[in-house]
């Protein structure tokens, strides 16, 4: 059954909005207060797709196992996010990057990374 306690909280952790979410699997902003109120549960396609937009898994999520990454990849997205969200120099990419698959995320921290080595 779907935690809805551990979504808020990689919600929260990751600085990502239910909004976001909402929109990512094209549904109306009430889907997440669904989920919530336990009036609905993700599909599965829809809980794979959350789970990728968070950094982590299905079974994480249904709380069927306590390790929240999928892999080491993960670990190295989230603290690529926490540069992002704590850098003001780059706040701006954190906005755009939210929509951004965690590769794209990777190429353009590396990318403005050797940009400010070149000052």
């Amino acid at each position: 059954m779907f935690q809805y306690e551990r979504f808020e909280a990689l919600l929260k952790s990751r600085g990502i909005t239910k909004t976001h979410i909402s929109r990512c699997l094209g549904r109306s902003a009430t889907l997440c207060q669904d989920w919530k109120q336990q009036k609905s549960q993700p599909s599965d396609k829809q809980l794979r797709e959350v789970a990728r937009i968070l950094g982590t898994t299905p079974e994480y999520l249904r709380g069927e196992t306590d390790e929240i990454s999928p892999d080491a990849m993960s670990e190295e997205m989230e603290q690529l996010l926490t540069s992002l969200r704590e850098r003001e120099d780059m706040r701006m990419l954190f906005k755009l990057a939210q929509d951004a698959s965690p590769e794209d995320v990777r190429q353009a921290v590396k990318i403005i990374e050797a940009l400010r080595r070149d000052d």
